[in-house]
């Protein structure tokens, strides 16, 4: 069919984001059935010689794959057997965040790629900047391209440091955030706080009224277990339905949109996606008890690492805005604390409208 490349993401919200508003399903595809229909044991070997991998660092590790598709081989693997039966080339691209693990089963990084080139019995050359040249020992070679090292980041258009800031309040480093956010306010970003979630939603409409392209909209942790009290339905049976293409694409007037306020995103709708202003529901699976940051046990978690997952959650909800966010804590006694630690850290209250 003439195709050389294929974007690929385990981001299911992003992809159907992508495909809605491209109309297609041709050039951006889910890494999961693409690796269901030419991985494992199968012979079979795609088109394309090129493929894009949204958060490689993300992939799957052998113990999901054989969790969900009943072999043992770990994504990176897959890929790269894939690369050596094409008998000619294969180009992998590999686009790799840091800190955006929310997933059972991503948290092995970029070091399984590495034992992936160890085990597929192919010659590749790997190229990437400095920072990452030692991760590939077993690569035939490493060349190394500093201009493969995104350092700044463009997840915000007004911001830089929005992320840097996010990283020094799940740290717990108040202090050293609230320097920070007197930067990220200086370059137009906007951090607000309310615990009045009608205050929120009062403020979004008004500041994007008459501005049809703009979108905001509601998101939280899917693990806040005092936010459907509210009217925020981030439980799994009403988030499994959501549509996220319409809820990004649509126009403010639909029903279905972002801008409805009515459906809610959780980390895993969001992730890899923006809206110019989110509502930030900051629920009691993450609080602040007076020193560091504190999450529910998961006695039955699957996970290696429970509390960095809810760490990475919130670093994933608290940079899904262009121009700012407004992050609502509950009016209760044991979100208190939560909430002075955020104004500590620089955001500023909700100015009455």
């Amino acid at each position: 069919d003439g195709r050389e490349a294929v974007f690929l993401s385990g981001n299911g919200p992003l992809v159907k984001v992508l495909q809605y508003a491209l109309k297609s399903s041709v050039f951006v595809q889910d890494v999961h059935g693409f690796l269901l229909q030419y991985g494992g044991s199968t012979r079979r070997t795609p088109s394309e010689h090129i493929w894009v991998y949204d958060e490689a660092q993300r992939a799957w590790d052998s113990d999901r794959v054989r969790q969900k598709r009943g072999h043992g081989t770990s994504e990176p693997e897959d890929f790269l057997r894939i690369g050596v039966r094409m008998n000619s080339w294969a180009l992998m691209v590999g686009l790799i965040g840091e800190g955006q693990e929310i997933h059972i089963g991503e948290e092995a990084g970029l070091a399984q790629w590495n034992d992936a080139i160890r085990k597929s019995g192919g010659r590749w050359i790997v190229h990437c900047a400095e920072r990452f040249a030692r991760i590939f020992d077993a690569a035939d070679a490493v060349a190394i391209n500093e201009r493969l090292d995104l350092t700044t980041s463009l997840r915000t258009h007004l911001a830089e440091d929005v992320q840097f800031w996010i990283s020094l309040l799940l740290e717990g480093r108040l202090d050293d955030a609230y320097a920070a956010a007197l930067q990220v306010k200086k370059q137009g970003f906007l951090l607000y706080l309310t615990r009045s979630l009608e205050a929120a939603t009062n403020y979004v409409k008004l500041r994007y009224n008459g501005e049809p392209d703009k979108r905001y909209g509601l998101i939280a942790s899917s693990k806040a277990k005092n936010l459907p009290s509210y009217g925020i339905r981030n439980e799994f049976n009403f988030t499994k339905n959501l549509r996220v293409g319409p809820w990004y694409v649509d126009p403010p007037d639909s029903p279905t949109s972002c801008c409805a306020l009515r459906d809610v995103a959780t980390e895993f709708a969001c992730q890899g996606l923006e809206l110019d202003f989110p509502i930030v529901a900051w629920g009691d699976d993450l609080v602040w008890d007076g020193a560091s940051w504190r999450s529910k046990p998961q006695v039955r978690s699957q996970a290696r690492d429970p509390h960095q997952l809810r760490l990475n959650s919130y670093r994933v909800l608290l940079s899904r805005g262009r121009d700012g966010f407004v992050v609502f804590v509950p009016s209760e006694k044991k979100m208190d604390e939560t909430a002075n630690a955020l104004v500590a850290a620089g955001v500023e209250l909700l100015p009455d409208l």
